[in-house]
């Protein structure tokens, strides 16, 4: 009975100093994909979030003192500030211009949108249509649009949204440094980063496929958020809801 005291005390001791331990700077990436209500039956329902969810989120990070940034400010040079917080929105969604830019607008929030940037204009051509209708994407006009307003910085996935988790090494690399060149060439927009979305499997390659030289996130503990390193690890809080919280609880 001792010994089970004494374990108990010493892994609430444990638990405390891992709440309580949070390095300054610490970034927390919390991911989203398509906006509103999923169709009535799809199987992808995880993959959507509502709007008043999202702005919920918004509210709880702010009264928590957490402070969102773009993925502009992730170079070695910039500073940022002790509790920080990167909004990623995965895909390039239409949804993303009618139902959460004007709220991050009003609330002057920055986020950080990834694209697949031969699929500008187009729709999710990656998902699997007898899982559930395909979405629009945004067109040029739009991301021109949202890269003036000075709250949006954009990222790349693959060219067409490939999974490269399932590619072999050197295809993958090609798709990812294309995507990366033609967002600049193409669209005329800053690359701030790569993401690797969507993936079936952990990629154990990562630094022989994501372009030099930018910030990758991907959803793997491979990648430590908790660090300076350039490799970021990803919470999708509607598919890793009991994840995404914790790490909300440990760094609130």
């Amino acid at each position: 009975m001792l010994y089970l005291a004494l374990g108990v005390v010493l892994l609430s001791g444990i638990l405390m100093a891992l709440v309580c331990h949070r390095k300054p700077g610490a970034l927390l990436v919390l991911a989203y994909e398509k906006i509103g209500t999923a169709p009535k039956n799809s199987p992808l329902k995880k993959e959507w979030t509502t709007v008043n969810q999202f702005k919920k989120t918004l509210l709880w990070l702010r009264a928590h003192g957490f402070t969102p940034i773009n993925a502009g400010r992730l170079t070695a040079s910039a500073t940022r500030p002790p509790k920080p917080v990167l909004l990623v929105f995965m895909g390039g969604y239409k949804s993303f211009l009618t139902d959460i830019f004007p709220l991050l607008q009003d609330s002057k929030t920055p986020a950080t949108l990834f694209l697949p940037t031969n699929a500008t204009g187009t729709y999710n051509k990656w998902q699997n249509p007898h899982q559930e209708p395909w979405q629009n994407l945004l067109t040029e006009k739009d991301l021109k649009m949202l890269a003036k307003s000075g709250l949006i910085s954009f990222g790349a996935l693959a060219l067409n949204g490939e999974d490269l988790s399932v590619l072999p090494a050197d295809e993958a690399a090609y798709l990812a440094q294309e995507s990366t060149y033609r967002l600049h060439t193409q669209l005329g927009l800053k690359a701030d980063a790569f993401a690797f979305y969507p993936f079936q499997k952990k990629i154990g390659n990562i630094s022989e496929i994501a372009p030099k030289n930018l910030p990758v996130f991907v959803d793997t503990p491979a990648a430590n958020s908790l660090t300076e390193k350039a490799t970021f690890h990803v919470f999708f809080p509607k598919k890793n809801p009991w994840k995404t919280s914790w790490n909300l609880f440990t760094r609130r």
